[in-house]
């Protein structure tokens, strides 16, 4: 009888958890997933309008697409590491979603190295390019976790719609101009938009 209480209450500790921490790791992957999903976004479009358009530019004037994105992007990091910091949370959920990415994040970082490293070797553009591809479908493999986990429909178009831009994408490695378009759309779409929903529900659960 102990033992079954006990495990009663160890049941409803762990949905307690889920419960009060979700919102606020939701709100913090959320954050990041809207600055980088809006950065990286805008700058693939501005490399596809660039080629699109012949924008022309001084040799300097790239730097700003090409770095300032990044540079943002680590701010925003920074800013989201260091709020946790202040306001830690150690429950079930946060531990959980916080492994999920973060190990997303190890497999995105071993395989730009992987893949920098043997574009710059073999002056491949080509193995370059299959980077993000590979990234792609990455991210739909842990949004479709995220579905099976939460059970939200929405979840499931995220997973399809990065799991159809890595297919697309593929078809697109001798079009450099679609090539942008497509990854910036995706970036938009899946990354960016989930975003800010998750941002506006973690908002609507905390109130």
């Amino acid at each position: 009888m102990n033992g079954e209480l006990n495990s009663a209450q160890d049941d409803l500790a762990f949905l307690r958890a889920l419960v009060n921490d979700a919102p606020k790791t939701q709100s913090a992957g959320g954050w990041l997933f809207l600055a980088g999903g809006t950065l990286f976004g805008l700058q693939s479009l501005f490399f596809w309008a660039q080629m699109a358009f012949q924008i022309q530019l001084p040799s300097w004037g790239w730097l700003i697409p090409s770095v300032l994105p990044s540079v943002l992007f680590l701010i925003a990091l920074v800013l989201v590491v260091m709020q946790g910091r202040k306001s830690p949370q150690t429950g079930v959920a946060t531990r959980a979603m916080n492994a999920a990415w973060s190990s997303t994040g190890l497999v995105t970082m071993t395989v730009i190295i992987v893949f920098a490293f043997n574009a710059w070797r073999e002056q491949s553009l080509l193995i370059w390019l299959l980077y993000p591809i590979i990234v792609c479908a990455v991210q739909g493999g842990v949004w479709y976790v995220a579905y099976m986990i939460r059970k939200r429909v929405w979840l499931a178009a995220v997973s399809a719609g990065w799991l159809a831009s890595a297919v697309a994408l593929g078809f697109m490695t001798r079009s450099m101009d679609l090539y942008c378009l497509t990854i910036g759309i995706a970036l938009l779409l899946f990354m960016a938009l989930p975003g800010w929903i998750m941002t506006r529900q973690a908002a609507r659960e905390i109130a």
